[in-house]
């Protein structure tokens, strides 16, 4: 995720170079063919206006359906930091009154298995392995009973679950805390089918290479409909408007996909160390992580 107070222009003009040197050489030679060729009827400059008013439009809706993935998949993942808090506050506060070590172990099991779950989920979403840094808060018998399922973030969750049930038969949780404690496990359910829904729905592709080529057809128009003025200042401000539009349709490029290993992208990682952080303190672990920095202007 790019960071407010840091600069992320270059970044994004680096992911559109291509597209502006081709439309810096495709301007050079059309304000070149239009200056020394004979032409005697001017381009209409009314061409390029609706063009651009249009493409303006585009890619305001364009960059706004974007954002709205982004911004619901950032929500989702600050509930699922809420619920993983709230799962360890409530096996603290529904267990017996009187601690004992059985108790102890429960919370714990659960605290480092949700963070396994975190660490499981974020990296499934960027299509990494998904026991990477997981299996390093599961047991040997969890890992291995996750390690063979082709959703293990789904499959943690079901042995939150079996976990759950197994204290509840032992007198550890009372029915109400049970009962709390499945709706939490659920909500991470839904936030976790929340995410892949939208890492699932690929955004039209005919529709990008369609706002594509009109960029560069604006380009075309453009250069056309001011080359009667004198010099070449077509080529300047050809290249300059162009590469405005072009930055902005990959800023909707980038943000489409929010866990696609750019710096745009929802900041899992980031966020499982912070869960990691906070679900150590709740349990008294000592063993506490180094909190994440940034990457320059971003975190992931």
């Amino acid at each position: 995720m790019f960071l407010a107070n840091k600069k992320a222009v270059g970044y994004i003009l680096m992911r559109c170079k291509v597209d502006i040197v081709i439309v810096a050489v495709m301007t050079i030679i059309l304000s070149f063919a239009d200056n020394y060729l004979p032409n005697d009827q001017a381009f209409p400059l009314t061409i390029p206006s609706l063009l651009g008013t249009a493409l303006s439009l585009i890619l305001a809706f364009r960059t706004g359906q974007a954002y709205d993935r982004w911004w619901e998949a950032r929500k989702l993942w600050g509930a699922i930091v809420n619920d993983s808090r709230n799962l360890v506050r409530s096996c603290k506060n529904f267990t017996s009154a009187t601690k004992n070590a059985e108790i102890e172990s429960f919370v714990r099991s659960m605290a480092l298995r949700q963070i396994a779950w975190v660490y499981a989920f974020g990296n499934v979403l960027r299509n990494t392995s998904a026991l990477q840094k997981a299996k390093q808060f599961l047991s040997e018998v969890e890992t291995k009973t996750v390690k063979g399922r082709a959703n293990v973030p789904n499959a943690i969750l079901e042995l939150h679950s079996e976990t759950i049930n197994s204290a509840f038969e032992k007198g550890l949780v009372n029915d109400f805390g049970r009962l709390r404690l499945e709706e939490i496990v659920m909500r991470l359910t839904d936030s976790m089918g929340g995410c892949e829904r939208i890492k699932g729905t690929v955004f039209p592709t005919p529709y990008s290479r369609f706002v594509h080529l009109t960029i560069y057809v604006f380009a075309i128009t453009i250069t056309l409909g001011i080359a009667d003025f004198n010099g070449f200042i077509e080529i300047p401000v050809t290249v300059i408007i162009t590469t405005l539009f072009l930055a902005l349709e990959r800023v909707a490029l980038l943000l489409q996909d929010p866990w696609e290993n750019n710096p745009s992208d929802i900041p899992v990682r980031f966020i499982a160390a912070k869960i990691e952080y906070d679900l150590k303190q709740m349990i008294d672990d000592e063993n506490l992580p180094e909190p994440a920095k940034d990457e320059g202007y971003f975190v992931m």
